[in-house]
């Protein structure tokens, strides 16, 4: 984000709190109209009526952060960062476990079948008589 938009919300944002709102008509200078508008898409502001914006919760957050909409943004995308690390790595070992209890079932179902031939070795040993 430009430094001049960012520095413009900063501004925006501190006069909806000491005013309670924004004007917003079409005789305000290009970098306003646009830090408005980018303000209005990251949900900073609201609507209040046709003419005027009032400062959302996101906005208040803003504001309690030090460095403005930029540390803000930075910190925003941060945690969206570990958020997705976090993520990749439960669904590694959820994937993980699941291979493991797939592990499991097949070493149980070879031990059934081991168990079977050892408790029936003559039976067994009869069959493969009858085979061959």
């Amino acid at each position: 984000m430009e430094k001049q938009i960012a520095d413009e919300i900063n501004l925006i944002l501190a006069e909806c709190i000491e005013n309670g709102m924004i004007p917003f008509d079409d005789s305000i200078p290009d970098i306003r109209d646009k830090a408005i508008r980018r303000s209005e898409n990251l949900g900073l502001i609201k609507r209040k009526n046709k003419g005027a914006y009032e400062i959302s919760k996101e906005g208040l957050n803003v504001l309690d952060f030090d460095g403005g909409v930029q540390e803000y943004l930075l910190n925003i995308k941060t945690k969206e960062k570990e958020e997705d690390l976090i993520r990749d790595l439960s669904i590694k070992d959820l994937k993980g476990n699941i291979f493991q209890f797939k592990l499991v079932w097949l070493f149980f179902v070879l031990n059934v079948i081991a168990s079977f031939i050892a408790g029936n070795f003559e039976l067994v040993s009869k069959w493969f008589d009858l085979i061959r």
